[in-house]
């Protein structure tokens, strides 16, 4: 009779893989995932789109919680300081990687004071300029900036956000793009009025953040920055179809945990976005801003964010 035990104990162990030491099963109270940076782009729909989907798979609620600042600084930090237990997340994008490579002074190390989770998407972006714009295409927009010489604009969304990489990449591989000038934006949202309205000449944008604008016309998708079209915009050639061959850029998102979060609730985690992210509603929601769902281990996740680190300090210039 000794195996009814066994297999009792086996069933508890199988139904809270999570509870150890007489602990209860994760999660038993409100998740927050820390949103680093405003609402409306694509780490916050992300966040939102997920959360809601691991609320009712995990069954508490995931409270997206914006806290912009910094590049992304503020929010990341809140998460390198909370309790390694699972109930504070960071939806974290591209600058996580950047932001060692440009700033001295980090409040968190980027690799010791995190967990990674899963990746969640990958952003393509697309170039773009004003439908009163008179260029039509990126090899009219290369020649356009070539005879403008100090008199051409960009958006950013600060130094080692995404759309200066992309702008720099540029540069670095269409070569004679000298003397413009960049203009900072607090995000996308923002940009959009200046770059609709024709006061700066062009911006590398998340394709999810300029979609609607593309849509409706006030903006023109010259290229798109990825190796593929685009599903949502076919009609837009890739950057590496439009005179820069080779060119590819994407921006990224995954979560993190706090460092020493237990294996157990990462591993939880890592399956329940797993799940949610080939929901095919959520794939859907993705296509439709302009966003692909990747889901990854943790481990690649954590080896995607060193790679990250060593392919843009080859591009970038040098920290103070």
């Amino acid at each position: 009779m000794h195996h009814i035990p066994m297999a009792v104990a086996w069933l508890a162990i199988a139904v809270s893989p999570v509870a150890a030491q007489g602990q209860p099963a994760y999660p038993v109270k409100n998740i927050r995932m820390i949103v680093p940076s405003p609402t409306g782009g694509p780490s916050d729909l992300v966040a939102r789109i997920l959360g809601d989907k691991l609320s009712v798979s995990l069954g508490k609620p995931v409270i997206v919680d914006n806290r912009p600042g910094a590049s992304q600084i503020v929010g990341t930090a809140t998460v390198a300081k909370a309790a390694p237990d699972g109930y504070t997340l960071l939806q974290t994008a591209a600058n996580m990687a950047i932001n060692p490579l440009i700033l001295s002074d980090l409040p968190y190390d980027t690799v010791r004071d995190f967990a990674p989770v899963s990746m969640t998407h990958l952003t393509p972006y697309v170039f773009l300029v004003s439908a009163q714009s008179p260029v039509k295409s990126l090899p009219e927009l290369l020649k356009y900036i070539r005879a403008n010489t100090g008199k051409i604009t960009y958006g950013v969304t600060g130094p080692g956000s995404p759309q200066q990489l992309a702008t720099l990449l540029l540069a670095q591989m269409a070569g004679g793009l000298k003397d413009m000038t960049e203009v900072q934006y607090k995000g996308s949202a923002p940009a959009h009025p200046d770059l609709i309205a024709n006061r700066i000449s062009f911006m590398i944008d998340p394709l999810a953040a300029a979609a609607p604008h593309v849509k409706s016309g006030s903006l023109r998708g010259l290229a798109v920055s990825t190796p593929q079209r685009n599903p949502s915009f076919p009609d837009i050639p890739t950057a590496a179809e439009s005179g820069v061959p080779g060119y590819d850029f994407s921006s990224w998102g995954g979560i993190l945990a706090p460092a020493g979060t237990p294996r157990a609730i990462v591993q939880k985690l890592n399956t329940e976005i797993g799940v949610a992210l080939s929901n095919p509603d959520l794939t859907k929601r993705f296509v439709d801003m302009g966003l692909v769902a990747k889901h990854s281990t943790p481990e690649e996740f954590g080896k995607f964010v060193q790679s990250e680190m060593s392919r843009w300090r080859a591009v970038l210039p040098k920290k103070p």
